[in-house]
């Protein structure tokens, strides 16, 4: 069952993840850093070093496209992993239909998907906690060394996945210290001896570079990465505790995955039977999750990734506890009832989740910015001059000014922002005619929530300027609208800001 949704998810999470590195703003320095042999320690090494050696052990060249790719996989065998993992949890408690049944609808989760397309270390974080729940409850279940090297190696992958991964350590370690039964085997200073040990090795042989270096990088880097959470992103703040990410699930979570989670929140609460600690665990991790993320002023949907998956998960095992409900083990007709009520809510959770999938999925073939490219080169003349935001990629590397490598024979002026090249006073006296602009960058300007960062105001104001200036006053040519894979369709809009000649 686990390899078969294993397969499954790795053959749907691989599909259309050719579209080139440069669309994703981060993919090129994690590209580089494989490259050119070095780290930053924005995030610990898993992604990284697992596309390293499988990179080198495939033969793949060392140029940023086939890299990438092999990225990508590396992150779909990630969110694959977590499809496993998740399924296994099920049937550890509720049997074989819970767990085909779990696995579908975590398979059709549609960020899960998404993130799935990314060389992004989110699958690592994600598919650590999966395995570390996992191990949790296997450890509850039957103490024993091997179920305990096994939840202290899951937590290390957790923490090795990204920094926050830590968080595993909140529910790992009290049912270490706290499970009596395990007396028997290991007192409580050998058992956290034992954990400590696997632990720190896995952390070791995930991150070996991280101990090769001088300490001050990766913590230099570790604070400027806490530095940015805490603070804000790209001198964009916003008033903490912000409900952003409930709105977000409001918006994107299906309602019958909601009320099967509050029906299984409920049920552990008020009714049936005694919850074990790691069942606790698993249930309220997310809200915990959530918590700490509505406290950081940077946002960015893949952060909540882990709520996002969870939530179809603990669905389903809704789904089972109200079966269970039904179920008699007297009663033959009731039995066929409780399991014709279990796959009907399967179904249903998988029918609510399917639309938001397959619109991901369609939206992975449809390339904005190559359709920009061959527009400006079949109807702008010539001697048109560009200046574009980044996001709109008519420059396949960050040029930070005269693009050497636009993908189009006009002259491009690029940087992060449009707006970072100059006034438009300033590019207008450089010969620039056009510009390029994607509401993924301007829109952060013009929302009601947002604020600049301290220190970072007369930025936020030239850029909110330079936008509401190419938006009043100039001469809107074409216009491409966001989709639903914001890198690929970002909502990339073409001025005309200088008479025609």
């Amino acid at each position: 069952m686990a390899l078969a949704l294993f397969a499954a998810s790795l053959t749907l999470n691989t599909r259309h993840n050719d579209f080139p590195y440069s669309y994703h703003p981060d993919e090129g320095g994690k590209t580089g850093q494989i490259i050119g042999g070095i780290r930053n320690y924005h995030h610990p090494l898993l992604m990284l070093s697992a596309t390293d050696i499988i990179s080198r052990v495939a033969f793949i060249p060392r140029e940023p496209q086939p890299i990438v790719e092999t990225g990508r996989w590396v992150s779909a065998t990630f969110a694959a992993g977590t499809v496993a993992a998740l399924a296994l949890l099920a049937w550890l408690h509720y049997g074989a239909l819970v767990a085909w049944g779990t696995g579908i609808a975590v398979g059709l989760q549609v960020d899960l998907f998404e993130t799935a397309h990314y060389m992004k270390e989110d699958p690592a974080l994600l598919f650590g906690i999966a395995l570390s729940l996992l191990a949790a409850h296997l450890w509850w279940r039957g103490p024993s060394r091997r179920t305990l090297r096994f939840l202290a190696i899951a937590c290390g992958l957790a923490v090795s996945g990204k920094y926050l991964g830590i968080v595993a350590l909140t529910f790992a370690l009290p049912l270490v210290v706290w499970h009596r039964a395990a007396d028997a085997i290991l007192d409580r200073r050998a058992r956290l001896k034992l954990f400590g040990i696997a632990f720190g090795l896995t952390f070791l042989v995930c991150n070996l570079p991280l101990f090769a270096t001088k300490l001050s990088s990766p913590f230099r880097s570790i604070r400027n990465e806490v530095h940015g959470v805490a603070g804000g992103h790209r001198g964009i703040t916003r008033e903490i505790p912000h409900g952003e990410y409930l709105e977000t699930l409001h918006e994107n979570v299906p309602l019958i995955v909601l009320v099967l989670t509050v029906f299984y929140a409920a049920n552990a609460v008020f009714l049936f039977r005694r919850r074990t600690p790691p069942e606790w665990a698993t249930l309220l991790f997310p809200l915990g999750y959530l918590a700490v993320l509505s406290c950081s002023p940077k946002i960015a949907d893949r952060y909540l990734l882990p709520v996002s998956v969870l939530l179809p998960f603990l669905a389903i095992l809704g789904a089972a506890e109200l079966a269970r409900g039904l179920d008699s083990e007297k009663l033959r007709a009731r039995r066929k009832i409780s399991y014709l009520v279990l796959t009907g809510l399967i179904a249903w959770v998988a029918l609510a989740e399917w639309p938001a999938f397959r619109r991901a999925f369609d939206g992975y073939t449809r390339d904005d910015p190559t359709a920009v490219a061959e527009w400006i080169k079949a109807h702008l003349p010539l001697d048109a001059v560009i200046a574009e935001d980044y996001r709109v990629n008519l420059s396949r590397t960050k040029a930070n000014g005269v693009s050497k490598d636009a993908r189009v024979p006009q002259k491009v002026y690029d940087a992060n922002f449009a707006p970072d090249l100059g006034t438009l006073d300033e590019l207008l006296a450089k010969g620039v005619t056009h510009v390029a602009i994607c509401k993924q960058s301007y829109g952060r300007y013009f929302k009601d929530e947002t604020k600049p960062r301290e220190g970072a105001k007369t930025a936020f104001d030239k850029r909110r300027e330079f936008y509401a200036r190419v938006l009043e006053e100039g001469e809107l040519v074409q216009e491409w609208p966001p989709g639903t894979i914001s890198y690929l369709q970002p909502g990339i809009k073409l001025f005309r800001v200088a008479p025609p000649k």
